[in-house]
């Protein structure tokens, strides 16, 4: 799709993904994402957030990608703001340190890119999908906080990020 540099799915949850999904963009760099903290092996973005995994899930998942992956970019856990102190209170206490332990997808949802400490961001979501009506058309407008479409928007900020894995 024009102007998709990257597209990230769920691996798991109520809204995995599974081969055709991630089909409908070839040529472009796919990012999984895990809603359990229970696929560290192929997922390089935890989901943290309520309904998905925990912050005390959060370090111990860090903890095995980097292990089945030691060579591979930092883990990445997916938050918002208000989960971030909590987020690096538990990663520091488990000896963890940003960038070079973990990264961070920060979703701010309201249209905003940037975050006063960019320190080990390696994405911004600032949109979001417009919630819809029973019949599944959009119930809300596009603006700077809700995208045209049945997806949400992000901001990359480190061109690493999606490059091929060392092999």
């Amino acid at each position: 799709m024009h102007g998709t540099d990257i597209v990230a799915g769920y691996v798991n949850g109520a809204f995995a993904w599974g081969p055709e999904g991630f089909g409908r963009f070839p040529g472009i760099p796919h990012v999984r994402i895990d809603v359990f903290a229970t696929d560290p092996e192929h997922a390089g973005v935890l989901d943290v957030e309520p309904g998905c995994s925990t912050v005390e899930q959060s370090v111990v998942w860090a903890k095995q990608r980097k292990t089945a992956h030691p060579h591979w970019y930092p883990p990445i856990i997916y938050c918002n703001r208000s989960t971030l102190t909590p987020l690096f209170n538990a990663m520091n206490a488990a000896g963890l340190q940003v960038v070079r332990d973990f990264r961070l997808w920060i979703a701010t949802l309201d249209g905003t890119k940037r975050v006063p400490d960019m320190t080990g961001v390696t994405a911004v979501q600032y949109k979001r999908a417009p919630n819809e009506k029973k019949d599944g058309t959009p119930a809300e407008p596009p603006s700077a906080s809700v995208t045209a479409g049945h997806y949400d928007e992000s901001i990359v900020y480190d061109d690493h990020w999606h490059r091929p894995a060392p092999g």
